[in-house]
């Protein structure tokens, strides 16, 4: 679409069908699935973008210039480009979230009968740090882009803000849930108490969560580092988890036992 273009030139978007029993739910179903289809397409476009220009290159006038269309038709799916940017991550963050869980329902069903629950249990978490590790090679835009915005100011504002941490806290669900099935089992110690920023009591679970996400990240950081490191970030990755979960209570023995029975397990 040209720059004199209006959002009532975007094709199809406005039409009608004008045979049909019922026409108006079809035509407004049809409408929504192309709308939300435009919207991914753009979604597509301001990945490449970041890709090229990082996200300080992501804007809306870049974007509608990319897509074709006037700037002014780029507002009736983005308000601003602080909701661009947040868009953006959390629908990375939801393809990762996806991908997590997929996989545990999957090592759920793999899980032999005869395999003891606590080492059961250090072999989610083990091959959930796998999947993690994995995660720039086989899902490395979604990752990528995470990468980046956690390094860099999207500019997004708090309500913005907002929509992506609840994303985020929904990806962090799965090995929440994962470390806590471990300590009913007794696999892990109870995690102790912790105190927020604000001086609330934080959940243990999800503290252990957050510490070791964060820490697996920064491994697969140094992958990028100029100077580069006698080892890859997903070696030191591994060697992260296994410090986490033995200082976590877990026995060695039994963390070999999961290894082996989580390299069984297909990658994700």
């Amino acid at each position: 679409m040209g720059d004199g273009a209006t959002f009532s030139d975007v094709p199809s978007e406005n039409v009608v069908a004008s045979i049909s029993s019922d026409p108006a739910p079809v035509a407004s179903d049809r409408r929504t699935r192309k709308r939300e289809a435009r919207r991914d397409h753009l979604l597509d476009l301001a990945a490449d973008l970041v890709e090229t220009h990082g996200i300080e290159g992501l804007t809306m006038a870049a974007l509608a210039e990319a897509a074709d269309y006037a700037t002014a038709s780029l507002y009736t799916y983005f308000p601003s480009r602080s909701s661009l940017v947040s868009a953006l991550q959390t629908r990375a963050l939801v393809a990762l979230g996806s991908v997590a869980a997929e996989a545990v329902a999957d090592w759920d069903a793999r899980i032999a009968e005869d395999v003891a629950p606590s080492v059961g249990a250090l072999a989610r978490l083990w091959a959930f740090g796998e999947t993690f590790l994995a995660a720039p090679i086989r899902h490395p835009r979604e990752f990528q882009l995470q990468q980046r915005l956690l390094v860099t100011d999207g500019g997004q504002d708090a309500e913005d803000l907002g929509a992506v941490v609840g994303a985020a806290m929904a990806v962090l669900r799965e090995p929440q849930r994962l470390l806590a099935d471990a300590v009913v089992v007794g696999a892990l110690d109870r995690a102790a108490a912790a105190v927020d920023p604000i001086g609330e009591l934080a959940d243990g679970d999800l503290v252990r969560t957050i510490s070791w996400v964060v820490a697996l990240n920064g491994a697969l950081l140094t992958d990028g580092l100029v100077v580069g490191l006698p080892m890859t970030g997903a070696l030191l990755g591994r060697e992260i988890t296994a410090a986490l979960l033995v200082g976590w209570g877990a026995d060695p023995q039994e963390l070999a036992a999961a290894r082996a029975v989580a390299e069984e397990w297909p990658e994700r």
